[in-house]
Formats: structure tokens, sequence, C-alpha cells
């Protein structure tokens, strides 16, 4: 920060406090100051602090959480449409973690990586960090008179101290730094250019493969070439482009145990699919801390299997944008011919070459308000059936802290000639002492959404919450909160399916650390036979069980963190004693290891009902810089009778250009499993390339 240029920089201090004295000036100075280029924005900050021999800076991969960290964030609504930012951070060591923000928080998508720079170095008097962002990695309008929409946030990781230039109110829930329209106004950025209008990143892969599934397990050469593409259509609106498409470099599912009679949620982790993700969007309110259970476009449901197994992608493209109030967006992917490796009874052995589409539109209303439309096919290329489906959708800022939505959709698919709906209206209000939510879904028997997440259909959902939330003065202690939720799921002829009560209360501490603990009351009203295992049936009948809940996580800032979750009780007409813990120890700054194990202890007065599952997953990663490190993930489930390793090297050896060194290996453990399914290593190497800058 001692170059002359920063002394002609505009200039963002006095910042505000959220958390813990809100309203009151930051106990630690902030400074940012902000100057741009024809082709980069340049943002630098200043943060001092007293103690800066406390200063917490751990985080060097790509990524990583930082909010245990001391961390300072950038905020950037380019389109000044006060819904949707860009959102990058760092720490002391100029680690990197950015994200998009897509209807102030209602989905915040972690595993976008835009192209960007930044180093940061520690002083005496706290630390300073300068970041530089290409303006091709933005969208934005060009000219004299555009404004953006700006914040930015600081954390201080001793105190867990969050202040803001703009600020935050605490009425705006848990979530509220991503609230955009609180945002403040930058102008004066009339000769900011968008940047060229063709990005290339071609890839080049090479490896060896050994699949004992699919043959004799000889070791195969691999050898692929691709090419992704960015052609801005207009400076506000991108195209992407894909052509051969490979997402070797994606790390592994964690695996999970499923003890439901319906489908688990994985997050979707390839790139291509993470630009504007969440303007594809339609169905059920996502809240951060629920797995989504109606979805009706999910990206995974392209390219992967329902097992994960991946499906190989021949090319298509999308294109997504801002035209005035308009968002839009279009997606057409051409899916190849793929052999299953082990069909289930009664699934199709292959699946043929089919497209698959999405068209979506969305106009702002209001200030913070929105109606949108959406299209999706899905068309085998063989005489097997196409699915399509239409919905619209609507956000209606009712106040401050309160917000109505509601979908509401058809399906067309042949064959399937009963009631083929999903509709659904959602109520939230949410300020910083009080928690209300209402939500009725009715979804027809036979809707089906090919291309999306539904995990039941033919029921209607009833559901209502409360919360109270106070600030005590107790030491070490931020919130305590008290909640109650409700949910009453039945079929379309009004049977009982499901029924919770939730009753339940937690703490948030000044460290970090929270802890939740409750009593649910569970009523399930099975229509037909549940397998809850291999060869394990429960029978037809009306249940009802409680059980205790509870759940904790200990401060990440610490050289040692712990956390867990446990629910002990009743489960069906047995017991049930579940328990996940997990403990991260970082010895080095460069280093970190985290285990988690997972066991249910599973007591059913029915054939093969007493059974134990054991899921253990380890991490283990070293970051030899910000821009290179090597991870690796070891999962054994004797649920699933396979034990699965993924390492992944990874080399940003210039901005948007990777080197990738990847090995995965599959096993089979007990039964009549082969002890080795599959393994290979593979080597893949990105280039990013502005053939006319």
């Amino acid at each position: 920060m001692s170059e002359p240029v920063w002394s002609r920089a505009a200039v963002a201090r006095n910042f505000i406090q959220r958390e813990p004295k809100a309203g009151e000036p930051a106990t630690e100075p902030t400074e940012v100051r902000i100057y741009y280029t024809t082709n980069h924005l340049v943002i630098g900050a200043r943060l001092d602090d007293s103690k800066a021999a406390r200063i917490v800076a751990t985080e060097y991969s790509r990524d990583a959480i930082l909010e245990a960290n001391d961390c300072f964030e950038v905020f950037l609504d380019t389109f000044h449409d006060r819904r949707n930012a860009f959102y990058f951070a760092t720490n002391a060591l100029g680690a990197q973690r950015d994200g998009l923000v897509r209807n102030e928080g209602e989905t915040l998508n972690w595993e976008w990586d835009g192209v960007w720079r930044v180093a940061s170095a520690r002083t005496d008097r706290g630390w300073t960090t300068e970041i530089v962002i290409p303006f091709f990695t933005l969208r934005f309008r060009a000219g004299d008179n555009q404004p953006w929409g700006v914040n930015f946030g600081r954390i201080v990781a001793r105190t867990r101290e969050e202040s803001y230039w703009a600020p935050i109110s605490r009425d705006w829930g848990f979530f509220g730094k991503y609230r955009v329209s609180g945002y403040a106004q930058m102008t004066g950025l009339g000769r900011a250019q968008p940047g060229s209008r063709l990005q290339l990143k071609p890839y080049g892969l090479g490896g060896v493969v050994q699949d004992f599934d699919k043959g004799t397990g000889n070791a195969e050469a691999k050898i692929e070439f691709g090419l992704d593409a960015k052609v801005a259509i207009s400076p506000t609106v991108m195209a992407d482009l894909t052509l051969n498409t490979d997402f070797a470099q994606v790390e592994a599912d964690q695996q999970q145990v499923n003890l439901t009679r319906f489908p688990l949620f994985f997050p979707e982790k390839r790139d291509f699919f993470l630009e504007n993700a969440g303007l594809f969007f339609v169905g059920e309110r996502i809240r951060q801390f629920e797995p989504p259970s109606t979805i009706l476009f999910f990206s995974r449901r392209i390219g992967l299997t329902d097992d994960g197994d991946p499906v190989p992608l021949l090319g298509g493209g999308r294109f997504t944008g801002k035209l005035g109030r308009w968002d839009v967006g279009a997606l057409d992917i051409v899916q190849d011919t793929f052999k299953i490796p082990e069909p289930d009874e009664g699934e199709p052995a292959q699946l043929p070459r089919t497209n698959l589409a999405a068209v979506r539109v969305k106009r702002d209303v209001a200030r913070r308000s929105s109606v949108g439309a959406m299209f999706l096919s899905k068309t085998p290329a063989d005489e097997g059936s196409s699915n399509q489906v239409l919905a619209g959708d609507t956000t209606i800022a009712v106040s401050e802290t309160a917000m109505l939505s509601g979908f509401a959709a058809k399906s067309w698919t042949p064959g399937l000639t009963g009631s083929s709906h999903a509709a659904g209206i959602d109520l939230n209000w949410e300020s910083d002492r009080h928690t209300i939510i209402g939500t009725v879904v009715d979804i027809g028997d036979d809707f089906n959404s090919e291309m999306g997440f539904v995990q039941r259909t033919g029921v209607r959902k009833y559901r209502g919450a409360a919360g109270l939330t106070r600030r005590p003065k107790i030491p070490g202690v931020r919130q305590l909160f008290l909640f109650e939720d409700f949910t009453y799921i039945e079929d379309r002829q009004g049977t009982l399916q499901t029924r919770t009560q939730f009753l339940g209360s937690g703490t948030i501490l000044h460290n970090g650390g929270f802890g939740l603990g409750g009593w649910q009351n569970t009523t399930e009203g099975l229509s037909e036979p549940f397998e809850i295992r291999d060869g394990v049936f429960i029978p037809v009948g009306a249940y009802q069980f409680n059980q205790a809940i509870g759940l904790f996580e200990s401060d990440r800032s610490r050289a040692v963190s712990g956390s867990g979750q446990f629910a002990f009780g009743g489960f069906y007409d047995g017991r049930l004693s579940s328990s996940t813990l997990g403990i991260r120890f970082r010895p080095r700054g460069r280093l970190l290891l985290d285990l988690q194990y997972n066991r249910n202890d599973v007591n059913l007065p029915v054939k093969g009902g007493d059974f134990i599952t054991n899921l253990a997953i380890f991490r283990c990663s070293f970051a030899f810089s910000t821009h290179a490190f090597i991870r690796g993930l070891f999962q054994i489930s004797d649920d699933d009778r396979e034990a699965r390793l993924n390492v992944l090297f990874r080399y940003t050896y210039r901005p948007g250009s990777d080197l990738f060194v990847v090995y995965n290996e599959d096993r089979g453990i007990r039964g009549n499993h082969p002890p080795l399914k599959r393994r290979e290593l593979l080597i893949k190497a990105t280039f990013h390339w502005l053939p006319f800058r």
C-alpha cells in the first residue's frame, strides 16, 4: 500500500459493527482504497490491528472457508439490480475464496471460481491486501452513468467481530451480509471495459485407467482434448460453449448413509454448470441449514447417473446475462450413450444419447421483487420417453424482513396421465429477535421433472416454524434461541405420510462455536414396504416415535477443533442410535487433517433389522502456497461395502490456468466384491487464453 497510486485512489473507511455491538464503530480501523484501469478493478485494504501478533491466518487453499480467519470481503453488485453480487474474500496469507450471491442470499454458489489475483502481507500494525479483478471476470453495463452496488466487510477472528462499510442490520438474519439491496453505491467507472469478447480454455488430459467392473482390469490409456469458451454476446450477456467436456479434477462426492425412503442430495461441483446457476433455481425455498426437497432444474441430472457415474458429454452451450430488468438464461447439452456398470433390477442397461435443454427468464419488479418463467426439455435420441416442464415463479418483498415466494409448474411425460402439477407458496419473516416460516406445497402423483431433484410426488406439504432469539449478558455467549418446527405431509387422498414436530434450543458463542439440541416427535405412514437396507424391509403401517437430536461445533480458528451430531431414540417400531463426530487438526499452518466418523446402530423388529453402519471420512491437505496444494480424501463405508480414495494436486500457474494430477481408487470390502474395482491416474492441464485483448 506504499505505491504512489494509492494516494490518488478513492477511499472507504469508518466501518460499522454488526457483531458483537451492532451499530457501533469497528474496534480495529479498516481503510479500503479503489482505483481502476481500462481492464482491471484494483482494491487495496489496510487492516490495522492493535494486537497484530494475534491475527489468525491458517488457510492457504482456494475456496477454503475463511470466517474463522482474519478476513477481508468484497461484494460487487455490478448490474446494480440490488439482488445479485460477486463475492471475493481473502486473509493475511492471500488465500482466495469467491462465490456468487443470488437473490440476496437465497442461493449461494461457493463452487464458482473467478479469475482474479490477490497478495497479502502482515505488518507490525496489522495486515494489508491488494486484489486485482479483471473486468472480464465480472458482468456489467459499460457507460458513464452506470453505478455499481458495493460493500466491504471485515472479520476479526479472535473476537468474531464483523464490520461493514455499508452497515448490515441484524434484522436481516444470519446471512444478512448478502442483502444486496443494502449495499452502498459506487460510481465513476465510465472508462471500464468488459474485456475480451472471447475467452478460450482448452484442456489436455492423459492417464491410465483400470476398470474391473467393465472388464478384466487391464490398464488402458486415456487421452482426451476438449475446449471451453466464453463469448461476450454483449457487455451483460455471456455465452459458454463446451466441447468434449471433462471433470476429472472435481473432488469425489462425500459418501452418506441413507436411512430414509427418499434420495439424498449431493451438491453440484462442476465448474461449467456453476456460473449463474442460481438463475435456474425454481422450487421450494432452500434454507441454508437444510437439504433441498424440490428443485425443478438440478444440473447434476446432466452428465451423471443417479449413482454418480460420469456420463460422457459431447458438447453444448449456455448463455446467461442481464438485459435491462430481465435476467435471461438458456442451456443445451448433448449427452452421449452410456453403458451402466451395475444396473438395478428393472433399469435399462444403457442410456441413449440425449438432448437436455433449459430456458429461463426473470424480471425484476419494484425494489426487491421478481417474476419469472422456465421451460425444461429432455429428449432421448431413441424411442424412449421425452419429458418437458413449464414453470413460473415469483418473489414479493412484503417488508424489509418478510419475503413471500411461490412457484407453479406442469410436466408432460408420455405414459403418465395423472395429475402432473407442482405448486408451492412460502412466507419467510426473519429478524434478529424473531423468525416465522410458513409453507404450503402441492405436488401431483405424476409430476415428473427428469432434470430436477424432487423427493416426493403425490403429496401436500404444510410447514410452520417459529423462533425466538435473545442476546443475554452471559460471558462467552452471543445468542440464545428457542424454536419450534412443525411439518405435515399427506398424500392426495388425505392420508398421513409424515408428521414431524421439533422443539429445540441453541447457543452461539462469541468464539464462533455453537450448539443445538431438542426433541422430535415423528409419525410415518407407509403405504408400501420400505427397503431400508438390501433385503431389509419395514412393513406397511403407521409408526410414531420420539428422538433426542443435537449438534455442536467448536471454534474453528483453533489448532484443534471438533464437531458432532447425534440422534437417539425410537425408529419406526425399533430403536436408533446415530452419531457423527469430527475433529480438525492443524499441526502446522500448511497442513490440515480432518477426520469424520459416522455410526448408526439400528434395531428393528424385522428380519435382518439389527444392523450397524460405519462410515469414516478422512481428509488431508497440504498447501505449498496459495497457488498449489495437494489434497487427499479417503472414505470407507461398510454399508456401501466400498473404500474410495481420491488424491488431487492442483497448481494454478497463472490466473484461470491450472495443472491437475488426480489419482482415484475404488475397492470393495466384505462379501463377494472384488478387492479392486477401479483405479486411475490422470494428468490434466488447462490454459486460459484471451485471443483478443
